[in-house]
């Protein structure tokens, strides 16, 4: 499988909206609409690009040429040396490396381009896959937050990671 990250592009919407809306995925992302349409889509990605390179730099995921999930990092702000990194998949292609191969190439992106010193991400402590694709980028648990996310009536742990420039292998 050929994966590739491109600029998000409005014609993506129908395979986004297709991929994440799933139940399971969307618990994962932080943000619980359900369903997900390709309206939805398409005002996200029409977001991600008014946002790109000013407070955010966003690639569609692509597997085939098909688009399958979104990979993304915010910009530091105010003299930070620092960016927030996350990502997610439809679940069909969760555990075949999708996500760590494309976090991986944003994460070589920002430190190869920007004057950054760490990259940090957050997952659900339930959200094992996601944790472990930190982990494989070379990243710490830094901390947990005890029921930090409140999501469809439930609370939830966050973990908390990061990866110093000079820890960061780009290799």
């Amino acid at each position: 499988m050929e994966i590739q990250l491109v600029l998000p592009e409005e014609s993506q919407a129908e395979d986004l909206a297709l991929q994440r809306n799933d139940r399971e995925v969307v618990r994962y992302t932080g943000d619980p609409k359900y369903p997900y349409t390709k309206e939805d889509a398409l005002a996200d990605i029409r977001s991600f690009l008014e946002e790109e390179n000013k407070s955010r730099v966003t690639r569609t995921i692509l597997a085939d040429g098909r688009p399958i999930g979104i990979v993304y990092f915010y910009l530091p702000w105010r003299g930070q040396k620092s960016v927030e990194l996350g990502y997610w998949i439809g679940k069909q292609y969760w555990g075949q490396g999708i996500s760590t191969y494309a976090a991986k190439q944003l994460c070589d992106f920002a430190f190869r381009t920007l004057d950054i010193n760490r990259i940090c991400a957050s997952a659900l402590e339930v959200n094992v896959g996601s944790w472990r694709v930190m982990e494989k980028l070379g990243m710490r648990r830094e901390g947990t937050f005890i029921k930090a996310i409140y999501q469809n009536g439930e609370f939830f742990n966050d973990l908390y990671y990061a990866v110093l420039r000079e820890e960061y292998s780009m290799e």
